[in-house]
């Protein structure tokens, strides 16, 4: 009672001491022989603090590497894997491989019939499960150090420190939770985790009661037997205690509770015990303890319940291999459990061994070891190398400093994740050699490993340091040239110090300037591939390749063997290469040996010159072009070209014959002839037109086109004009002089009467008015009628203009006029 809760399961009295020494030595010896292993024997691989075992149904074994963070593997022809941890300290990896997964001290291990492999890691306070088909791990109970979660999903809950699990018929999972003091249940067909026996606190008591009503201290191992009674190992309380399962009552069934060593073929209740730990039991029902502190495998019988001791002579140390299992010496074993051969194995955890008691014929049996190496720090062992060898060369020598030996030495390789068997080599004269000459250049870090035989403990070198160096060859080419633009030709050459190992292995290709490159000299590389490509070097050969400027052709075109003054001559220029490609640069025009232009190639080798300025006479043109770092110099053959006096255009001229003025009658018509000249083989017809007419007056053609060729042309135009009056319109005054008339006539009559008849003032009023508009308007039919302008219209004058137009060859328009007069006369 009062005791604190242990950060370690093995760090208890009387041995913590020793646990924790045996740890810090290996860790620190051991660093540079990683957690991962690849197809290695189990015996040449130096373990740190093996702790639980299982086997599967074919008899592979899986332990927990606690020291190495890491769950391991030996198959059935002892080669050891690792399965999950990369044996880095830490959590990680869940739902991913459990290869690149962390994990933290693990310490229990159990095995269902789905082929799952359940985890104990430890110091992350979880449960983790590993599905061994697809190698995926994930958490399935625990999430932080503490405790929480009975009666709720295990994902949720809070463990402490779980140690050891095993599994019942129904495949129901259950965990020591050991810093908590609890038994706990995971149900398979719900998830839900429970306590079965422990109430929380540290220490003693709850015999012949309900579990879950019991006290515990620190439980690290438990198992179920085929009547899912599960035991526990009390470890702090130097007890094995059962879990009846049809009551749930806990009862003592071996040790008094004190530690020590004591009670062999006596009732186990009786005995004394010693930090007991792991569990199992055999197909009889008898059970399995691990006696820690006391360096012993214990049994007790299923029907006497007398307890012995199966393996262990009680002495701490490392003895007894081929020899009795009871004379043999172990170091704090952990675990026991069965194969499916019914072979007893342990965790020698002190030792760093996994070992097995092997039945032989009759009833004797042997304890050997079958997996880890046992060495805790390096020995009599050497290995001894250049550190430096080149490829191909060399061998490693391994020296045993001790009394003539036999076997064999292993020789391993380590990085940072594996560790794999480079070969083995035997003893001669407690020497080992082993040629390096296949070993791929690079850097290694090796150790050698001996196992040992009847009289000589095995024994593990320092690390040693190797650095396997490229082999150098040497390559032969032939110098090569090529002219710029050709194809680049396959290269081929020899190579000189290939191994006869690697002729299959090894290719050369050679690599220089690509298509396109400019001119220049390149050298030339050799590239080696294949499988054994990195095992040698080589050097650029002296021959290089040399790209040499290409030739060009230069063509002058489109000239014309004559030309005339003033006229635009066309030269047209073009640069190609003898190969490919397209020259660039500039291109000059002589005329002579005086240069006329000089302009830049298009991007397709093309230049055009154009010019209206050459002087008559005979010219030669030569093209010249410049040449740029790819092409070479080029000039044209010469052209000549003879320049003339440029001839007079075609035109024409246009007059008027005959009469050039006519006065004729508003309504009548006039005709006037022209003539057209045509000069200079005038090609185009003429067309007329008339500006200037009458209005309303038209003009017409005859004909209305002159055609080309015909010279002299006549035509004639002519006017025709609409008919009028000599006024404007008929005069107001005249449309009201008959009216006028009729009232002068009224006039006198109107006054007989008035003299005759008496009429009313109003009556005399109206016929005054009449009077005096009438004698008004009648002032104005007189002389005034007769001199009104608008009853008259003089003669008019126009000039009318008549213009032919014609096109000269070059497509410009070709006009002239004529003109004549017209005097319009109004009709009478």
């Amino acid at each position: 009672m009062g005791k604190q809760s242990i950060p370690h399961p093995l760090r208890a009295e009387p041995v913590p001491l020793r646990i924790a020494l045996v740890l810090l030595l290996s860790l620190l010896s051991l660093s540079s022989l990683p957690a991962q292993t690849t197809s290695v024997s189990a015996l040449t691989i130096p373990l740190v603090l093996p702790s639980a075992i299982v086997f599967d149904s074919v008899g592979n074994l899986y332990f927990a590497e606690t020291g190495n963070h890491v769950i391991r593997k030996v198959d059935t022809v002892g080669n050891i894997t690792t399965i999950a941890g990369t044996g880095t300290q830490g959590f990680s990896g869940d739902t991913g491989p459990a290869t690149t997964a962390t994990l933290d001290s693990p310490q229990g291990l159990a095995l269902d019939t789905a082929n799952d492999l359940y985890i104990a890691d430890t110091h992350n306070h979880r449960i983790r499960k590993l599905n061994l088909t697809t190698g995926i791990i994930t958490t399935i109970a625990g999430t932080t150090s503490g405790f929480s979660g009975d009666g709720a999903p295990a994902l949720s809950s809070q463990l402490n420190l779980p140690t050891a699990l095993a599994t019942d018929t129904s495949g129901n999972l259950y965990l020591a939770d050991t810093g908590n003091h609890r038994i706990r249940r995971i149900t398979s067909s719900t998830g839900v985790i429970t306590t079965i026996a422990g109430t929380g606190t540290q220490g003693y008591s709850g015999d012949g009661a309900l579990a879950l009503s019991a006290v515990i201290d620190s439980p690290t191992g438990i198992a179920v037997d085929a009547s899912n009674n599960l035991y526990l190992a009390d470890t702090h309380n130097h007890r094995i205690r059962r879990i009846t399962s049809s009551t749930g009552i806990i009862t003592t069934i071996a040790g008094t509770g004190l530690p020590g060593f004591s009670g062999d073929t006596t009732p186990a209740t009786a005995a004394t015990l010693a930090l007991p730990h792991g569990l199992t039991a055999d197909a009889s029902g008898n059970l399995y303890l691990a006696d820690t502190a006391n360096h012993r495998i214990r049994r007790i019988d299923a029907v006497t319940g007398l307890i012995t001791t199966v393996v262990g002579d009680g002495t701490q140390a490392f003895a007894g291999d081929n020899g009795p299992p009871t004379a043999a010496s172990l170091d704090s074993p952990t675990a026991p459990s069965f194969s499916p051969a019914n072979n007893l194995t342990l965790s020698d955890t002190g030792n760093q061994r996994i070992r097995q008691v092997e039945t032989q014929s009759g009833s004797s049996s042997t304890l050997t070891t079958i997996a880890g190496l046992g060495v805790t720090t390096p020995g009599a062992l050497t290995l001894t190398a250049p550190s430096t060898i080149p490829y191909g060369t060399g061998q490693l020598t391994a020296s045993l400093a001790t009394s003539p030996a036999t076997g064999s030495v292993t020789i391993l390789e380590t990085t940072s994740t594996t560790t794999k068997t480079l070969g083995t080599a035997p003893l001669v004269s407690n020497t080992a050699t082993l040629p390096t000459t296949t070993l791929p250049a690079g850097a290694y870090t090796l150790t050698a490993t001996y196992s040992g035989d009847q009289t000589h403990p095995s024994a593990q070198s320092p690390a040693l340091a190797l650095t396997i160096t490229p082999q150098q060859l040497t390559a032969t080419i032939a110098p090569i040239s090529l002219t710029y633009g050709q194809s680049i030709p396959s290269i081929s050459g020899t190579l000189t110090g290939v191994l006869p190992q690697d002729a299959a292995a090894l290719t050369v290709t050679f690599t220089t300037a690509s298509a396109g490159s400019p001119v220049g000299t390149y050298p030339i590389t050799p590239v080696l591939t294949g499988s054994a490509a990195g095992n040698y070097t080589v050097a650029a050969p002296s021959a290089s390749l040399t790209i040499t400027p290409a030739h060009t052709l230069i063509t002058l075109s489109d000239l014309v063997a004559t030309g005339t003054t003033g006229s635009t001559v066309t030269l047209t220029v073009h640069v190609a290469s003898s190969t490919t490609g397209t020259p660039l640069g500039s291109v000059t025009l002589l005329d002579g040996n005086s240069p006329l232009f000089t302009t830049p190639l298009s991007s397709s080798g093309d230049a055009v010159f154009l010019t209206t300025t050459l002087a008559q006479g005979a010219h030669t043109f030569i093209a010249v072009y410049d040449g740029s770092s790819n092409f070479t110099p080029s000039e044209s053959a010469p052209q000549l070209i003879t320049v003339g006096t440029a001839p007079p255009s075609p035109d024409f001229a246009l007059s008027a014959t005959g009469s050039t003025a006519q006065t004729i009658l508003s309504g009548a018509s006039a005709s006037f002839t022209f003539a057209v000249q045509t000069q200079n083989n005038l090609s185009s017809p003429i067309t007329l037109a008339a500006t200037g007419l009458p209005n309303l007056a038209t003009a017409s053609f005859n004909p209305a086109t002159l055609p080309p060729g015909a010279t002299p042309n006549a035509f004639t135009m002519t006017i025709a004009t609409p008919k009028t009056s000599a006024t404007n319109g008929p005069s107001p005054r005249r449309l009201y002089q008959p009216f006028l008339a009729g009232v002068s006539l009224l006039c006198p009559i109107a006054g007989l009467a008035l003299r005759r008849r008496k009429y009313t003032a109003t009556t005399k009023l109206v016929l005054f008015i009449i009077a005096s508009v009438t004698l008004s308007l009648a002032t104005g039919c007189g002389d005034r009628i007769k001199t009104d302008p608008l009853l008259t219209t003089p003669a008019k004058s126009y000039t009318i203009t008549v213009t032919g137009t014609a096109t000269s060859p070059t497509g410009s328009s070709l006009q002239h006029s004529a003109t004549v007069t017209l005097v319009l006369d109004p009709a009478s």
